[in-house]
């Protein structure tokens, strides 16, 4: 057994006896590895099989990683996972470290889109799992005289918006807010038991997040987990992952303000604009080109329209080539998840290309924030038209003028998930 004593911070973590949950694949099994190399005694707790291609102690891979022990735990059967904590203290007579990095993600569906079953999965494996975790360690770490705390999150816990993983954003607000709870009862406490929390933003594996990773550079899963040791090290009560994550949260927050305060002018000024001849032609030139490369850059996630209003990437079947063909356009949300789009083209006075490629072939595709989703359209008429009419022209006023500028009857065109 290793002999019960205080580590004073900064200290070298060889002999440390550390968890470490999610440890199989990415930052998880860098972490593994690189508190392995310092000289601690590492046990893995994951319900993924390891396999050769990703035991974090595989010998021809990492040699000196003899140190780490994997056993196959599902984090969210509590039973087993206070099982494993117990054995790991049995063996060594203390737990060092605990390092929760367990998560359970469920691709980019926003709340509405996210199933119960989803984000259940997702609180069960990120949040739940943690409590169960701190609570087994608590104990044996305030016998041992200290230990330290570490809880692993995406950055997007901090951030809000449309197109984020809602269930993966909610798990990890919960888990900040869990940690910097049990942070500041400990701090008064006296236990000598440090709580880190790790914010990951973009560091380079499955779980990278799209909205973020538009705007900052990737960190690596090896760079991450150094940051991570060091923390331990020195007992931070957090860290952020890549470090230009922090000046990114503090540039969100002011965005979001100065957003909230300026919509209201913008959009009027857009749409007072938007009854000049001259804007008209220049819009109807500059904003489907800018949006196109946009949307090529960044795979759908980032347009220029939607800053302001609500917008969508639609791909149609060329009518002509049979090629897909892509155009930016306003769209009005519908409660059953359907969305109005009108043909105005602007107020010129032929119908779009795409709306006669819906009509030859209403199999479509319409992308917002980087999800995908195949549609089916229906061209309105009659008291569905009017009705549907009536919606856009508040949603969006100038499609009046569109019409009288045209001389001709906008097409309307429900587009229903498919």
């Amino acid at each position: 057994m290793i002999p019960s004593q205080r580590r004073p911070a900064g200290e070298s973590p060889a002999g440390r006896v550390c968890l470490v949950t999610g440890g199989t694949a990415g930052l998880g099994r860098s972490l593994a590895r690189a508190l392995a190399d310092a000289g601690a005694r590492v046990h893995v707790g994951d319900h993924s099989a390891p396999g050769p291609e990703r035991s974090p102690s595989d010998p021809e891979r990492a040699p000196q990683d003899t140190s780490i022990t994997f056993t196959d735990v599902d984090v969210t059967d509590r039973a087993a996972l206070e099982a494993w904590i117990a054995a790991v203290h049995a063996e060594h007579g203390r737990i060092d470290v605990l390092i929760h990095n367990a998560v359970r993600m469920h691709g980019a569906a926003d709340a509405e889109g996210m199933t119960v079953e989803q984000a259940q999965s997702a609180m069960r494996a990120g949040y739940d799992a943690l409590v169960c975790s701190v609570r087994a360690v608590l104990p044996l770490m305030r016998s041992a005289g200290g230990g330290q705390i570490v809880a692993v999150g995406p950055g997007e816990g901090r951030m809000s918006g449309e197109g984020a993983a809602a269930s993966c954003a909610a798990v990890k607000a919960a888990v900040e807010a869990y940690t910097e709870m049990l942070r500041s009862e400990l701090a008064g406490s006296g236990s000598g038991i440090g709580v880190t929390l790790v914010r990951t933003g973009t560091a380079g594996n499955g779980f990278r997040m799209p909205r973020i990773a538009d705007f900052l550079p990737p960190a690596s899963p090896e760079e991450a987990a150094d940051a991570v040791v060091h923390a331990i090290r020195h007992r931070r009560p957090s860290v952020d992952v890549p470090g230009s994550l922090t000046l990114f949260h503090r540039g969100f927050k002011v965005a979001a303000a100065g957003v909230a305060k300026c919509e209201g002018l913008a959009l009027r000024a857009i749409k007072k604009a938007d009854a000049n001849t001259y804007f008209l032609r220049a819009m109807s030139t500059i904003a489907p080109s800018v949006d196109r490369a946009a949307h090529r850059l960044t795979g759908g996630r980032v347009l220029v329209m939607p800053a302001l209003l609500p917008s969508l990437m639609l791909t149609t079947t060329g009518s002509v080539s049979g090629r897909p063909r892509q155009v930016p356009l306003l769209c009005h949300p519908e409660a059953d998840g359907s969305y109005l789009i009108v043909a105005s083209n602007s107020g010129k006075p032929h119908h779009p290309a795409w709306s006669r490629n819906l009509l030859t072939t209403p199999q479509a595709a319409i992308t917002r924030f980087g999800r995908t989703v195949k549609v089916t359209a229906t061209l309105l008429d009659g008291s569905e038209r009017t009705a549907a009419w009536d919606h856009m022209v508040k949603f969006w006023p100038p499609y009046e003028g569109y019409a009288r500028s045209s001389g001709r009857n906008l097409r309307i065109f429900r587009l229903a998930p498919a």
